[in-house]
């Protein structure tokens, strides 16, 4: 089973390329556009990695790891 990677980025045209990238090299990325999308894709079924902008329209990349860090 392969590796499953969650981006979160609001650059979805970044994020497409990453999750092509990733895909063709064995691992299965799915990509969330903001970070609350992130924390509820994180909350339906927890990726073994994610991916993190910093800068994120609703919550920044900082707080949106704590959170991350706070439900595992």
């Amino acid at each position: 089973m392969a590796e499953e990677i969650l981006i979160v980025d609001d650059d979805t045209r970044l994020s497409a390329m990453l999750c092509d990238y990733l895909s063709t090299n064995g691992f299965a990325a799915r990509a969330a556009a903001s970070a609350h999308a992130g924390l509820d894709d994180i909350r339906r079924k927890a990726p073994d990695a994610v991916i993190l902008d910093v800068m994120l329209p609703d919550l920044d990349g900082f707080e949106t790891c704590r959170r991350i860090r706070a439900g595992s």
